[in-house]
């Protein structure tokens, strides 16, 4: 039987979403999928917006999928770790680069040219 998105989907999210090309921020609740055993989960702390981030937002690279939550550099606290994840630990500050979870469907994305 086929699982419910719910079930799919189980960590609740909360952003601020792009939802067309005015590239107008509101608020915006989201499921992301159930980490894998390499993944951790991160409280977000700070996000940087960057031009990138405005370029997307207002899909002037013709390639945005809406809704979209801007800002793609974060420091936050290591709040669940994975079985496989040796580097970090619940409690650690950490910080994201650019292009963390792509889905590494664009050219220009593979080649880290983004961002």
């Amino acid at each position: 039987m086929a699982k419910s998105p719910e079930e799919e989907h189980p960590q609740k999210a909360f952003g601020w979403a792009a939802r067309d090309t005015s590239g107008i921020l509101s608020p915006f609740r989201f499921s992301r999928r159930e980490n894998a055993d390499d993944d951790v989960t991160i409280k977000v702390l700070y996000c940087g917006v960057c031009h990138s981030d405005l370029h997307s937002a207002k899909n002037e690279w013709r390639f945005t999928n809406y809704p979209i939550v801007p800002g793609h550099e974060i420091v936050g606290v290591v709040t669940k770790a994975r079985k496989n994840v040796k580097k970090f630990k619940v409690g650690d500050r950490v910080g994201v680069g650019v292009v963390v979870g792509s889905c590494m469907k664009f050219e220009k994305v593979r080649k880290r040219k983004l961002g």
